[in-house]
């Protein structure tokens, strides 16, 4: 982990902050960038400046720049839930739900190859199964 980043008490649900964050998880920083400029998601721009956020952290802390690094965690877990009432038939009371998210992104290097890759290992040749010839309608 290079840089960390956070947003917290975020007025919007994680369920709705999860479409978004499966679109950049493990892409560098730069595809994750265009994927958020171009998301139409409200969660788009949430996103986009957490990732500033952590890009900022790891240029100061660090000083490596946005080409190195990829977005190696992302996650959004529920907040509180704000609670609402609204009117609903026969003089009831039903509630309404206000979701927050807590946001957590982190930033890494970007794995380089060390080396050629070995070859996997040949498949063996399966064994032919024995197979029994039963004549239809003997006794």
């Amino acid at each position: 982990m290079i840089a960390k980043a956070s947003a917290k008490f975020v007025r919007i649900a994680p369920r709705k902050v999860r479409y978004v964050i499966d679109l950049i998880r493990k892409k560098s920083v730069s595809q994750a960038q265009a994927i958020l400029n171009g998301s139409p998601r409200r969660a788009g721009g949430i996103l986009r400046k957490i990732l500033n956020q952590a890009l900022d952290a790891a240029e100061k802390n660090s000083k490596i720049h946005a080409g190195q690094l990829f977005v190696s965690k992302v996650t959004a877990d529920g907040g509180p839930s704000m609670r609402r009432f609204r009117a609903a038939s026969m003089g009831r009371a039903s509630t309404i739900q206000k979701r927050t998210s807590h946001i957590q992104l982190e930033l890494d290097l970007l794995a380089k190859p060390s080396g050629p890759r070995p070859a996997p290992p040949a498949a063996k040749p399966a064994a032919k199964a024995a197979v029994k010839k039963v004549k239809v309608g003997a006794k």
